[in-house]
């Protein structure tokens, strides 16, 4: 849609349109949002704004900017992690958080087989 409006020659028309990505933009960059989505629409779409906004609105520009940043950095970190040789790459999609979770149950298990609960509250002589 920011394509499409990028090319809008009626300047009202593109004004509110560009206004209205804006804020559905904002509103999105509080939600959790997988990279493959950020990449291929969210990252090409706020560039695509960018242009108008510079134009349009350009007090709104830096917001925008600013958004991309935060967008690439997060792509930046997700890359880093997945180089990183201490962490171990599953390569099932939902294979690395069930592998998270099976070691963190297994920890509180581990821990609560060790703490000994009723002597918690146990005053020491």
């Amino acid at each position: 849609m920011a394509l499409a409006n990028n090319s809008i020659t009626n300047e009202i028309k593109k004004t509110d349109v560009a206004l209205q990505l804006f804020e559905a933009y904002s509103a999105m960059s509080c939600c959790f949002i997988n990279d493959q989505l950020v990449q291929e629409a969210m990252l090409p779409g706020l560039r695509y704004l960018r242009q108008d906004l510079s134009q349009l609105a350009p007090e709104r520009e830096e917001v925008m900017s600013s958004m991309i940043k935060e967008y690439e950095a997060k792509l930046d970190a997700s890359k880093s992690l997945e180089r990183s040789p201490s962490q171990s790459v599953s390569p099932t999609p939902g294979g690395n958080a069930e592998d998270v979770r099976a070691r963190v149950m297994s920890k509180i298990k581990d821990t609560t087989s060790k703490a000994h609960i009723p002597n918690i509250f146990m005053r020491k002589k």
